[in-house]
């Protein structure tokens, strides 16, 4: 019986070991990815390593798990979230503290990943957000929140919910029109779709600033990671304007037929049941 009991014990040991090596080797991994979007230069991972680090010294001071992840939120936005922008990469957040929804929900993600708290990631039409599973409960993360983004209260989170259900545009600038999409999205993504989603930004932002081929390129990288209405929609828009373009036949010719592989990876995705 004694050494029945040991075994056990050793096995659970290892088995919580093995889980934290791959919290970790997943955490590194796709922190690797998100760098690699923009194709800057390269930015060192030393700050967020060494914030993990602090992180992972403080997690047992801690009873409550919820407390622990409070407090991760508030060091977060501390530490790398400090000036919001529509448009930036995951690299000026590690760089720069500049940040917006989806790079800042997708350090939290990683963060959480990395501390092996349950999570998922909620994607609507204009926002994206976390909910955190704790051994107290769920809590909702709003990232572009730093004062009251950290929901635990279960009916300020349906009232959260709720209202980005709605899909409206949560604030419109002045003197930009902005596009209002066909669809209505509510359901979790994967932090393979959140890299999908960085590439969209970015051909977005490259079409914001009439750079059709490098928008293109990046709704192309999109498409490999993500097969999203999002995606569809914004190749037709690029369709249309490559139509009423200017451009010289040949060039405008061979832009149109990279748009139109888009799409055809887009519905072979569907098809295959992605």
């Amino acid at each position: 019986m004694i050494v029945s009991f040991i075994s056990f014990s050793l096995l659970a040991e290892a088995q919580e070991t093995n889980g934290n090596v791959a919290a970790s080797q997943t955490f590194e991994q796709y922190l690797s990815l998100y760098l690699s979007t923009d194709n800057s230069k390269t930015v060192s991972t030393a700050s967020i390593n060494s914030f993990v680090e602090k992180l992972e010294s403080k997690k047992q001071s801690f009873k409550k798990e919820s407390e622990f992840l409070q407090y991760t939120f508030n060091q977060t936005h501390r530490k790398f979230l400090k000036h919001y922008k529509q448009y930036c990469t995951f690299t000026e957040l590690v760089d720069k503290g500049t940040y917006n929804c989806l790079t800042a929900t997708g350090l939290y993600a990683l963060l959480l990943q990395r501390f092996d708290i349950e999570y998922t990631i909620v994607e609507t039409n204009y926002h994206i957000f976390l909910l955190a599973k704790t051994e107290q409960g769920t809590v909702l993360l709003e990232t572009t929140d730093p004062l009251n983004g950290f929901i635990s209260n279960s009916s300020e989170i349906e009232k959260r919910i709720s209202a980005y259900k709605q899909n409206e545009l949560m604030t419109v600038e002045k003197n930009k029109t902005m596009y209002a999409y066909n669809f209505n999205l509510y359901h979790a993504v994967d932090l393979d779709q959140m890299l999908g989603l960085m590439y969209y930004n970015l051909a977005i932002e490259a079409y914001n600033d009439q750079e059709i081929q490098l928008s293109i390129s990046y709704l192309d990288q999109a498409t490999l990671r993500y097969q999203s209405a999002r995606i569809e929609e914004f190749s037709a828009i690029i369709l249309l304007t490559l139509q009423a373009s200017k451009l010289e036949a040949s060039v405008k010719n061979s832009y149109l037929q990279k748009v139109k592989a888009i799409q055809t990876k887009k519905l072979s995705g569907l098809a295959n049941g992605y």
